[in-house]
This record gives structure tokens, sequence and C-alpha cells, in this order.
């Protein structure tokens, strides 16, 4: 008797449990909307894992295009690598004709300019127009510098001739 007054007991404190989990439950949808604040972590958590995916869909997209840019670049660069297909010979005519004053220059303008230019060839004839570019405005310079000085030294030649 005593165990069924006891189960009974136990019984009715179940149920006074549920019952306040339901009031809970109802003040919370009440208070928040309609929805219950497990019900907003839920979505919450949906919302979150979704902008995670996206993010990491958007750096794998960006980790496959510098893949394929640098896989791009590479073959580029070995295509093209230790001069291949440009002879000995090709290269001792190319020198002979850029050692010719005029048409040197011409020449190098040509192989810098020029679409159907071998790449070792093109890359060549660039720094060595920019290696004479530059050996010319230092020409220039050292000789505008010298003829400044001359014209003050002849200045004084002829002013102690006087």
């Amino acid at each position: 008797m005593q165990d069924s007054v006891i189960a009974k007991q136990e019984k009715a404190a179940r149920q006074q449990e549920l019952l306040e989990k339901k009031r809970k439950a109802r003040a919370d949808y009440n208070i928040y909307g309609g929805h219950s604040n497990e019900a907003k972590e839920r979505k919450h958590q949906e919302l979150v894992l979704k902008k995670q995916k996206k993010q990491q869909e958007v750096r794998r997209e960006k980790q496959e295009k510098k893949k394929k840019m640098l896989t791009r670049s590479f073959q580029k660069a070995v295509a093209f690598d230790d001069a291949e297909g440009v002879s000995v010979s090709e290269w001792f005519l190319s020198v002979c004709w850029i050692k010719i004053p005029v048409v040197g220059f011409i020449y190098v303008l040509v192989l810098a300019l020029s679409k159907k230019t071998h790449p070792a060839k093109k890359n060549f004839a660039r720094g060595y127009l920019i290696y004479r570019c530059l050996v010319l405005i230092l020409s220039v310079t050292v000789l505008y510098v010298l003829y400044q000085v001359g014209l003050s030294f002849i200045d004084e030649l002829l002013s102690f001739v006087k």
C-alpha cells in the first residue's frame, strides 16, 4: 500500500513538472513572438552554419582560381625557360645586328615590340633598351655638367687675359 502511495506521489510530481514545463514554454512563446528560445537558437545556428558554408565555398573558389593562375603562369615560365628554340647562331646574328649603329637600334626595337619574337629574345631586347636609355641619360647629364663647368672656366681665363 505504501508503494502505491509513493508511486502516486511520484506520478503527481512528474505531472506537476510537465505542467511547469508547458507553462514555461507557453510563456516563452508569448514573450518571444510565438517562438521559443530553443527554436530561435536552432534558427540562429542554422543561419550561422549557412554563412560558414558560404564562406568556405568562397574560400575554395578563390583558392581554385589562385591555383589555376599559378598553374598557367608556371606553365608559361616552363615553356620558355632556358631560351629553348634559340640557337647559338641566332644569338650570334642578333648580337652582330645590334652592334651596327642605327640598324642595331631599329633591330632591337623590332625585337622588343614584335609579337612573333621568341620571348627570350624579346626579354633580352627590352633589357638592352633599358640599359641604353640609362647610359644615354647618364651621358647627357655628365655632358651638361662638363659644359657648365667649362663655360665658367673659359670665362675666368678670358677675364684673366684682359
